[in-house]
C-alpha cells in the first residue's frame, strides 16, 4: 500500500508541473519566422534531450549500452528491476517507450537566434522558450509508458510590403501574427517478443493562432484604413503508431528498423474574425464600421499526416548510427494566390557515441558525443519555388558526479528558404540545455 500511495503523489506532483508548463508555453512568442503565418505555423520537431543534435534522427533510436552503477545498490535492496537499454527519452516513436529501466524525467530550455534576409533588407531576432516536459518508465518486464507535454507548432511574424496604387497614392499593408499549439500525450509501448516492439500515442491538441492584417493608407488619403484580425482556437487530437524491431547482427553489433504512422489530416477549431474600418493611427484607432464579424465558426484545418521509416547500427556500448526518412501526405491547396501547400519530406541522418557513466578517471571520457544533420524539401511553396530546409547539429551529454543524470547540450546551424525570388532567407542558430534524470520511481522493492 505505501509503494501505491508513493506512485500517487509523484503521479499527482508531476501533473502539477506540466499544468505550470503550458501556462508558461501560452504566453511565450518562440518563432520570428515569416513562414510561420501559413496554416498553424511551422511545425516544432520531436525533438527531446537526444534527438536534436542527431539531425532529428529517433524512428530506430533504441540503445542498449547503459550498465549504471545505480543497479548495483538497487540489486543489493531487492528492488525488482528490469536490465533494460536506455536512460533517455525518444518522442518520435513510441514503440521506444519499452526500453527503460528506471523512470526518466526529461525537460528542456530552447534558445533560437534567426537573422531574416531578403535583397538588402535583414534583420536579426531571438528568442528563448521551455522545449519539452516528458515522463517516462518501465510499467513491467516488456511493458513501458511515457507522457509530457510539448510545442506542436509556432507562430509569429511581423512585417510590412507597400503597394502603389494607379493613383499613385502609397499603400502600406502590416502582418503580424503570435501564438501556437501544443501536445499534450500520452503513450505507451509493448514487446511482442524479444525483437519487436510495437507502441501507440495518443496526444490532445490545443492552443491559439491570432494573426492581424492592417490596409494601411498615406497621410492625407480620403480612404479609412482597414484592420482585419483572425483568431483560430484548436481542440483536437491525434495519434501516432510506431513500431521498432531490434536484432543482434553478432556479439558485438545490433541492427534496429522502425516505422511510424501518423494518420491524422486535419483538426477540430473554432474560427474568430473582425474586420473593421478605421481612422488614425495604429493603437488609437478611431473605428467607424464592421465589415465582418465572424464568431466560433467550427472549422477544419489541413495538416499532413506522415509516414516514417528508420534503420540503425549499433556496436553495443560504443557508437550509433542511425538514418530516418518521413514523407508527409496532404491535398494540394493554394491558401494565397501563388501560396500553395503540398506533399513533402524530409531525411535525418544521426550519429551517438554513447557516455560511459561506469568510467573512472577522466571526465571526459564518461562524456557522450552527437552529431547529425537534416534535409527538408519544404512544406510549402511560393510562386513555385519550395521554402527547403536543412541544418546540421551537434551535442554533448555530460553525466553529473554523483548522480544517475546528465546535462544535454545541442546546437544545430541551418537555413530555411534562400534570398532569391519571392523567398526569404532565414538563417538560424539553435540551442538546447537539457536535463535527464534518472531514479527509481514505481520500483517495488521486496522488502520495505
Amino acid at each position: 500500500m505505501k509503494y501505491f500511495f508513493t506512485t500517487a503523489i509523484k503521479l499527482l506532483a508531476c501533473s502539477l508541473f506540466l499544468l505550470l508548463f503550458n501556462s508558461s508555453l501560452q504566453a511565450q512568442k518562440t518563432t520570428h519566422s515569416p513562414y510561420s503565418r501559413y496554416g498553424i505555423g511551422l511545425l516544432n520537431p520531436k525533438n527531446a534531450n537526444s534527438n536534436m543534435a542527431m539531425g532529428g534522427f529517433g524512428y530506430a533510436w533504441r540503445p542498449q549500452n547503459y550498465k549504471p552503477q545505480i543497479y548495483d545498490s538497487l540489486a543489493r535492496s531487492n528492488a525488482k528491476l528490469n536490465d533494460r537499454g536506455t536512460n533517455f527519452i525518444n518522442l518520435k516513436n513510441p514503440a521506444s517507450y519499452s526500453n527503460f529501466s528506471l523512470t526518466t524525467f526529461e525537460a528542456g530550455i530552447y534558445a533560437q537566434g534567426e537573422q531574416l534576409s531578403a535583397g538588402q533588407q535583414t534583420s536579426t531576432e531571438n528568442t528563448a522558450f521551455l522545449s519539452h516536459v516528458t515522463l517516462a518508465m518501465p510499467i513491467a518486464k516488456k511493458w513501458g509508458l511515457g507522457f509530457g507535454l510539448r510545442p506542436f507548432s509556432k507562430l509569429g511574424y511581423d512585417y510590412t510590403n507597400q503597394d502603389i496604387l494607379a493613383s499613385g497614392q502609397v499603400v502600406n499593408n502590416l502582418y503580424s501574427g503570435s501564438g501556437g499549439l501544443n501536445q499534450l500525450f500520452l503513450g505507451t509501448a509493448y514487446e511482442l517478443n524479444k525483437n519487436l516492439s510495437i507502441g501507440v500515442s495518443a496526444a490532445y491538441v490545443f492552443g491559439r493562432l491570432e494573426d492581424e492584417s492592417r490596409v494601411v493608407y498615406e497621410e492625407g488619403s480620403s480612404f479609412f484604413n482597414t484592420l482585419d484580425q483572425n483568431q483560430l482556437r484548436v481542440n483536437d487530437f491525434t495519434f501516432d503508431f510506431g513500431l521498432q524491431y531490434f536484432a543482434s547482427l553478432n556479439q558485438d553489433y545490433r541492427l534496429v528498423a522502425a516505422l511510424n504512422l501518423a494518420p491524422i489530416s486535419d483538426l477540430q477549431a473554432e474560427r474568430f474574425q473582425l474586420i473593421r474600418n478605421y481612422a488614425g493611427e495604429q493603437d488609437f484607432e478611431n473605428f467607424k464600421d464592421t465589415i465582418r464579424n465572424v464568431e466560433a465558426l467550427e472549422t477544419q484545418i489541413a495538416i499532413a499526416s506522415s509516414l516514417g521509416g528508420g534503420l540503425s547500427i549499433e556496436k553495443k556500448g560504443e557508437w550509433l548510427v542511425g538514418l530516418d526518412y518521413t514523407f508527409f501526405q496532404r491535398e494540394e491547396e493554394e491558401v494565397e494566390p501563388g501560396i500553395v501547400f503540398d506533399t513533402y519530406s524530409e531525411i535525418n541522418l544521426g550519429f551517438e557515441r554513447f557516455n560511459k557513466l561506469n568510467s573512472f578517471g577522466s571526465y571526459f571520457k564518461q562524456m557522450g558525443y552527437r552529431a547529425g544533420l537534416r534535409y527538408n524539401t519544404g512544406f510549402i511553396s511560393i510562386n513555385g519555388e519550395a521554402v527547403e530546409e536543412f541544418g546540421i547539429g551537434f551535442g554533448i551529454v555530460m553525466p553529473l558526479r554523483k548522480s544517475f543524470s546528465t546535462l544535454n547540450l545541442g546546437l544545430e546551424v541551418g537555413r530555411r528558404g534562400r534570398d532569391e525570388g519571392a523567398l526569404i532567407e532565414e538563417n538560424f542558430l539553435n540551442f538546447q540545455l537539457g536535463v535527464t534524470i534518472n531514479d527509481k520511481w514505481f520500483i517495488q522493492r521486496k522488502y520495505d
